[in-house]
């Protein structure tokens, strides 16, 4: 019984090693300390726009998954809103393609998004579409794939304060 039990703790203190040495190369690891939320309150996931088409458009995301998203570190965040309210702040790392002003950003922007990219779009919120119109716009004309959308946007993003670039809204 007690080498079985030695077995055992042999067994776990050698996978915990292995799974710290996978950690520690891996251009995609988890960080030992994080920003990670201590809850969620998931109230963007009952809203979604009154033109989201269940059968045609792309997924949506409640905030969780999307900070589960992000913090995988293979999607990359598409914020749909304009120029000035990227610039206030945006969720860490997001590329910024404002949908009313499309045409003006598509060239700059195109090649910081491979056609296989995970994409994440998401722009002000409840009251806004533009990143259902820009994931739209993105399939449609564009033939990306896969792109879901988060409709908490950046005021539930904020609100939780998850890692952004600039500034907390009060």
């Amino acid at each position: 019984m007690r080498k079985t039990i030695l077995q055992i703790v042999v067994i776990c203190f050698v996978a915990a090693l292995l799974a710290v040495g996978n950690n520690l190369v891996n251009p995609n690891k988890v960080p030992w300390i994080g920003n990670w939320p201590s809850s969620f309150d998931n109230t963007d996931s009952v809203w979604v726009s009154p033109s989201y088409d269940e059968k045609s458009d792309p997924p949506t995301l409640r905030l969780s998954e999307a900070f589960d998203r992000f913090a995988s570190k293979t999607y990359l965040f598409v914020d749909a809103r304009e120029p000035e309210e990227y610039q206030a702040g945006h969720i860490k790392n997001a590329i910024n393609l404002p949908f009313d002003t499309f045409d003006d950003h598509w060239a700059q922007v195109e090649p910081l998004l491979p056609k296989d990219a995970k994409i994440v779009t998401y722009c002000s919120g409840t009251e806004c579409d533009a990143s259902l119109l820009l994931a739209r716009l993105l399939i449609q004309k564009y033939g990306y794939e896969s792109i879901e959308i988060f409709f908490g946007g950046w005021p539930a993003w904020n609100k939780h304060k998850l890692p952004i670039d600039g500034k907390y809204d009060e």
